[in-house]
């Protein structure tokens, strides 16, 4: 192509028609604009579609962390309705005087422990960490994500605060009194002589014993953070559906 355009000029000129010449020259120039512009087009038509793959993926990468988040936070709401019930139970017992101690250590551990919800982030902190947040070009949609993960937040450090109150209320026990030692998941760690040495004391008998008070009180405390931890759970859980259908159009 380039010859044949060098092959017109250069008869162009041997002939002496410089104005046909003039004409030509301008009209070749033309020509190489509009290709030059011709492919910035297609080329930013390429970096669109880019873009628009990259912006899908963030959608769908979101969308999986979303929906695993939807199973954990099942997962942590089933966990907690346990652990009501047998606080419950603990408290009951406790209450009505226990002889054995075993009745109340058998319950302790499950008392005591649930299973926390830790969301999966690794979508939006990828994003905003390589500055990649404005190729969310849905600002709609990117306002939901970024309040929704801000709201979360938010939930997250009510239950933690709520988790370090109990722990600041029980964290003065004594668990060699207690009996700690004596918990069947913790027992088999103790030698027998061992084991003969820590000695508990009878505290779960007298319902003014300064042990009995505390995990009265603690439990009892412990039955209201899981039933808040339990509401704060159905809301993130509420909020997570809600943007699952926000961003699932998208992520086709």
């Amino acid at each position: 192509m380039i010859k044949l355009f060098r092959n017109i000029r250069k008869n162009l000129l041997l002939e002496n028609r410089t104005s046909k010449y003039f004409k030509y020259a301008i009209g070749e120039i033309i020509l190489v604009v509009v290709g030059i512009l011709i492919a910035l087009q297609i080329n930013n038509w390429n970096e669109n579609i880019k873009l628009e793959q990259q912006e899908r993926s963030y959608y769908c990468k979101i969308n999986e962390d979303l929906s695993s988040d939807l199973i954990n936070l099942e997962r942590s709401k089933e966990s907690l309705e346990k652990r009501i019930v047998v606080l419950d139970r603990f408290l009951i017992n406790l209450l009505k005087i226990q002889d054995d101690k075993s009745v109340l250590l058998n319950d302790y551990l499950a008392a005591v422990r649930s299973y926390h919800f830790i969301p999966s982030k690794a979508a939006i902190i990828d994003i905003t960490s390589s500055g990649k947040l404005e190729n969310l070009k849905n600002q709609e949609l990117k306002n939901s994500i970024l309040n929704y993960y801000s709201e979360l937040d938010n939930g997250l450090q009510i239950i933690e605060a709520n988790v370090n109150l109990l722990i600041r209320e029980s964290e003065y026990s004594n668990n060699t009194d207690f009996g700690l030692q004596e918990v069947p998941f913790y027992k088999n760690v103790y030698s027998k002589e061992l084991q003969s040495l820590l000695k508990s004391v009878e505290w779960q008998k007298d319902s003014n014993h300064p042990i009995f008070v505390e995990f009265k009180n603690q439990m009892n405390l412990a039955i209201i953070i899981c039933e808040r931890e339990k509401q704060l759970i159905e809301n993130i859980k509420e909020s997570v559906q809600t943007l699952i259908q926000k961003i699932e159009p998208f992520c086709l």
